[in-house]
């Protein structure tokens, strides 16, 4: 009876053990599950954080535009805000920068200007003229229109990124700091002309640019009633070509 008993266990125990072990060999796959376990292997996931890193840094320092060794010609047309406060004054002009390196470039401009007067301008000069007329004191009135000017300049690109421009395309843009110097050409003679300030430049193809700059400059002009120190800002905007 005890043996019967003993055989009955052991047949209980072998059967259990078949249907576990067959139950765990077709259990169902659950995806989700599988992929959120990656989550617990924290050197798989950081080597994949590594790799994307890597990917995005190759991305951003190749430049699209080769900036060794190169000419830039171009074209600019720009506005004058301060000095004389009886003129409005804006600008046409010619560059030509020559880039030795992606960071460093140097060149020139040539800017011709052209001035119209104000409304205050016409009001203070009309009411001079009727005075002189009628023989009485007249306040003196006096503008030194600015004709043109020749300036050297150098230019210093610290800052290089790129951006997608309405999806159709990947742009290259550089921030860029200028400086330099030259001569002002006035109706009463010359007179030194000093500027600085900063620019934007947007690569639109391999060749083709396009700048927007904003600059102070200063310089020297004569009126009946001296010399006087002028500072105005220039801003303009401009195409270029890359040769």
């Amino acid at each position: 009876m005890k043996n019967i008993k003993l055989l009955s266990l052991l047949a209980a125990t072998t059967l259990f053990c078949s249907l576990n072990t067959f139950a765990s060999s077709t259990r169902k796959v659950n995806p989700k599950v599988d992929i959120d376990s990656l989550g617990g292997n924290h050197e798989l996931m950081e080597m994949a954080q590594n790799i994307k890193s890597t990917s995005r840094s190759r991305i951003v320092q190749d430049r699209i535009v080769d900036g060794n060794y190169a000419f830039e010609f171009g074209l600019q047309y720009g506005g004058v805000a301060g000095g004389d406060p009886y003129l409005r004054t804006q600008t046409i002009g010619a560059a030509v920068d020559f880039h030795i390196t992606p960071r460093w470039s140097v060149g020139a401009r040539y800017l011709d200007f052209g001035s119209t007067m104000t409304p205050e301008g016409k009001r203070v000069s009309e009411t001079a003229r009727k005075n002189y007329e009628a023989g009485a004191t007249s306040t003196a009135f006096d503008i030194d229109t600015p004709q043109n000017a020749v300036l050297a300049v150098v230019n210093w690109y610290p800052i290089y990124g790129k951006t997608s421009f309405l999806d159709m395309g990947v742009t290259q843009f550089d921030l860029y700091v200028i400086a330099g110097g030259g001569s002002m050409a006035l109706a009463s003679g010359t007179s030194p002309l000093y500027t600085g300030g900063v620019g934007l430049g947007a690569w639109i193809s391999k060749h083709f640019t396009a700048r927007f700059e904003v600059r102070y400059q200063n310089y020297q002009d004569q009126i009946v009633t001296g010399s006087r120190s002028l500072d105005t800002v220039v801003g303009s905007l401009g195409l270029g070509i890359l040769l």
